[in-house]
């Protein structure tokens, strides 16, 4: 998966393969959702490369 900053304030994810297409995919149905309020992405813990696998978030509800 390919991560652009586009701003301070948006970025864009750029899956690479058919499996990250279907995540992505599946992660936008989780949070956007026409019928109801969507829902934000907000990171948790901390993110060291040398340190940590990758970065976490969780999902909320409005």
């Amino acid at each position: 998966m390919k991560i652009s900053i586009e701003s301070q304030s948006r970025i864009k994810m750029i899956p690479e393969t058919e499996h990250e297409k279907e995540s992505l995919e599946a992660l936008w149905k989780i949070l956007i959702r026409c019928e109801k309020e969507s829902k934000t992405l907000c990171p948790i813990g901390e993110y060291i490369p040398s340190k940590n696998d990758g970065a976490n978030f969780v999902i909320q509800e409005h």
